[in-house]
């Protein structure tokens, strides 16, 4: 919940133009795509603060739209691609110029079958570690991971954590208990947007506030330097050449990354569509996290979520 407290006199840090503009731009998203719910949060990057947190929903697309809250429960995305690419970096065994080969795109790792978004379209084979990420393939995360923590689950998971996935624990001012999935691919979305917004800060993470008080510090260096720098040249990568080529305007430079997931139930159509990124690229102002819910294709984390992105930047490149 977001609200004032009669006991807590700081200022609130929500800029009520910003929410409002956003609101339109997330509602008009939602009615193209036909969403049944979306959330978008702006995150001041230095700061952590946000502002601007719009949740919309509803049953169906005939329903009204519905204001949510709820920025807290895990949700399954793809984005723990770049987690995993930031660990991997940090043990030395990867570099962005090592070759991993996805094959046709389908890969059994233990029990499970990890499959491309491009399988049935024979993969991308023999591909780099950069192109991997950019390429948004899943069989690729997973040869990076293995291939710098061998069947070492808990020391991959031990390597996420200590990098901020999955951080932060609270935010002042929201009413809510965040946790999160690593092992499932979950995050809640104030957790994605905080590691985001570490990238984003060169490493320094900042916890996300909802008030305006001193800039509270979760780490001071989530990885080194020369890790960070390469994630960012990936997310960069991503917009200029790789699948976010939808978040691009000639506005400003955005760098970022977004996912597509199907529900876990087979029976269920449902896909989450997701794109966080922030801008300018040298010297970035906020962090931005779209998240769209919709039902049946078409549907994609790079086109849709990535589209409601860049309108969004480029109205704030405005203020």
């Amino acid at each position: 919940m977001i609200g004032c407290s009669n006991k807590n006199p700081l200022e609130q840090t929500i800029n009520i133009s910003l929410q409002s503009m956003v609101d339109t731009l997330l509602t008009t998203s939602m009615v193209e795509h036909k969403a049944t719910s979306g959330k978008v949060i702006i995150m001041e990057t230095v700061t952590g603060y946000i502002k601007a947190m719009v949740g919309l929903e509803r049953k169906d697309t005939l329903s009204p739209f519905q204001p949510t809250t709820d920025f807290c429960t895990p949700y399954p995305t793809e984005q723990r691609q770049v987690a995993t690419l930031l660990a991997a970096l940090e043990t030395g065994k990867i570099s962005l110029s090592d070759t991993v080969d996805v094959c046709e795109g389908i890969y059994i790792s233990g029990s499970d079958t990890i499959k491309d978004h491009n399988w049935f379209r024979g993969g991308y084979g023999k591909i780099t570690v950069e192109r991997a990420i950019t390429a948004n393939s899943s069989v690729g995360e997973v040869l990076i991971r293995e291939r710098a923590f061998g069947d070492k689950k808990s020391e991959y998971e031990a390597a996420i954590r200590q990098i901020g996935y999955g951080k932060s624990d609270s935010v002042k001012g929201l009413d809510c208990i965040l946790a999160n999935d690593v092992a499932a691919s979950k995050i809640s979305p104030i957790q994605l947007i905080t590691f985001y917004n570490a990238i984003a800060n060169h490493g320094h993470m900042v916890q996300p506030q909802l008030y305006k008080d001193s800039v509270a510090i979760i780490s001071s260096q989530i990885a080194s330097k020369a890790s960070i720098d390469s994630v960012c040249q990936v997310l960069e990568r991503t917009v200029t050449e790789g699948l976010g080529k939808r978040a691009n305007t000639d506005k400003t430079k955005v760098v970022g990354r977004g996912g597509t997931i199907q529900m876990e139930n087979p029976d269920d159509s449902t896909y989450i569509m997701d794109f966080c990124g922030y801008f300018p690229a040298d010297n970035p102002r906020y962090t931005i996290l779209v998240i769209l819910e919709k039902q049946g294709l078409p549907a994609s984390g790079h086109i849709h979520a990535a589209e409601l992105l860049r309108q969004i930047v480029e109205e704030l490149i405005k203020n």
